[in-house]
């Protein structure tokens, strides 16, 4: 995945396109700037859930405690099954 900083730099280059008179790179520009929100859109929620898990140890609640139900809940499970058990792949 391309970092924000990579999509900035090809959206500079693709507008200095667009300024030279080539129409093609103005699809390539529209593409770029959905990648641009969709990836800072993420970076936000990150840092939202991040925050959420900062606060609540602060708070005083375990770390294993804040993670997403669903990663809480196949940790559990594979604790229950215990790890020493081989594993059937057939």
């Amino acid at each position: 995945m391309a970092t924000l900083a990579q999509l900035e730099e090809r959206k500079a280059e693709l507008e200095e396109k667009l300024a030279d008179g080539d129409l093609s790179a103005e699809a390539g520009l529209e593409r770029i700037d959905r990648a641009i929100a969709a990836r800072t859109k993420e970076i936000a929620y990150s840092q939202k859930r991040l925050a959420a898990v900062k606060q609540a140890v602060k708070a005083g609640v375990a770390k294993e405690d804040t993670r997403p139900d669903k990663v809480a809940a196949a940790r559990k499970r594979r604790a229950k099954a215990g790890t020493n058990k081989p594993i059937n792949r057939f």
